[in-house]
């Protein structure tokens, strides 16, 4: 008797949380799901290269709710936010936000995390995948300062592409057309609290609005839906296609802990020389002095279309097949016509034009190295 194939499911549970999107998630298409910070992310609506479509010529929107925001606030907010991370946060002033790694004693990235700060006492830190709030939570406790963290009801939705700037003048009647790159302020949509942010893990321009009631989330997402309209929308999950031209990094999948600011390129957000204390602060300047063996790099890869992102890490070797290290995400570019991806090699191999061997499970794929980003992520609102 011939066995019936079972599709592959993600079971629905209590024990995992729903965003205040998920229903209308489910409503609008979504084919699959993954967890993300102990809640289902949508992974799939139309698929990848729709999607992608989508995002880099009109505008799409989505539930990026799985962004589960830490509040840090308290008389020593400030001092803390300062000492959890090695940017030089001296000009963050009321209503910027700030791209930010967290690190811990050994230098090795614990999150990456865009930070808000809301008020002179009150900060926002979206994270990745991971456990910031119990990190955070667990600094806190022997730090000696005077500040409380929690997870406040906020839950982002983003809203990305060319058309964004003039979806958010529709739905906001040009109240926030002056709204710069990575600011943030707080307002309302229909009597709809949330804050409203130039910030967004997309590659193309970017809004996220980030909903202070969750009881609200589907009244939320219709309205979005039905302005979009107008402008082509579609609903869609973070988009792989976009992220690696853009070189946007996702934590667990494309780096870790054992990874530091400068083996993934983001020494740009480390200032050794401030005259304040910070985790991680010796050990970083050492792995600075000392140089790093390993660096993140873009890769192109020959061969036929890839359609599905690696369900595990591709090792990647040079000519003489000695093992250079191993490619975490990969997907085919309808724009450059070329399969892309991000690896972290060791240094000596990391130079652009560099011949790669990566093992895929079906074959062994000829790549090269090559410069990050493909396409920088878009800054204009183009409202004009």
């Amino acid at each position: 008797m011939k066995e019936t194939k079972l599709p592959l499911l993600i079971g629905i549970g209590s024990r995992v949380r729903k965003s205040p999107y998920f229903d209308s998630t489910i409503k609008y298409g979504a084919t699959g799901f993954t967890i993300y910070n102990r809640m289902y992310l949508p992974t799939s609506f139309s698929g990848p290269e729709k999607e992608y479509l989508s995002l880099v010529n009109d505008v799409t929107f989505g539930d990026f709710a799985a962004e589960r925001q830490v509040e840090i606030s308290g008389p020593d907010s400030y001092k803390f936010v300062r000492y959890i991370n090695p940017r030089n946060l001296e000009k963050c002033a009321i209503g910027d936000c700030k791209y930010i790694i967290l690190t811990d004693m050994n230098g090795g990235i614990v999150n990456d995390a865009c930070l808000l700060r809301l008020e002179e006492n009150k900060f926002w830190i979206s994270p990745g995948d991971g456990d910031v709030l119990s990190w955070l939570q667990g600094i806190s406790i022997n730090s000696g300062m005077d500040v409380e963290i929690h997870e406040p009801d906020v839950s982002p939705l983003q809203i990305s592409g060319p058309k964004a700037g003039k979806l958010i003048q529709k739905l906001f009647n040009g109240t926030h057309d002056d709204l710069g790159y990575y600011k943030a302020r707080e307002t309302s949509l229909n009597n709809i609290p949330m804050v409203i942010a130039r910030t967004g893990w997309s590659g193309e321009l970017s809004y996220e609005l980030y909903l202070q009631n969750r009881k609200l989330g589907d009244e939320l997402f219709e309205t979005v839906y039905e302005a979009a309209k107008e402008f082509n929308g579609r609903v869609i999950a973070p988009n792989t296609i976009r992220t690696i031209e853009g070189g946007l990094l996702s934590y667990h999948s494309d780096f870790g802990r054992e990874h530091n600011p400068y083996t993934i390129g983001l020494d740009r957000l480390v200032d050794l020389d401030q005259d304040i204390d910070f985790i991680g602060k010796e050990a970083l300047k050492k792995i600075k002095k000392d140089g790093v063996t390993e660096k993140l790099v873009g890769v192109e890869i020959d061969g036929d279309p890839i359609q599905k992102v690696p369900e595990n890490f591709w090792p990647v070797f040079d000519v003489n097949n000695n093992k250079l290290g191993r490619l975490s995400r990969c997907f085919f570019s309808p724009r450059l016509k070329r399969n892309i991806g991000l690896a972290i090699i060791k240094v000596d191999s990391a130079v652009p034009g560099t011949p790669l061997i990566i093992e895929s499970p079906k074959a062994h794929l000829n790549a090269q190295v090559h410069e990050l980003p493909w396409f920088p992520a878009e800054k204009s609102t183009n409202l004009d």
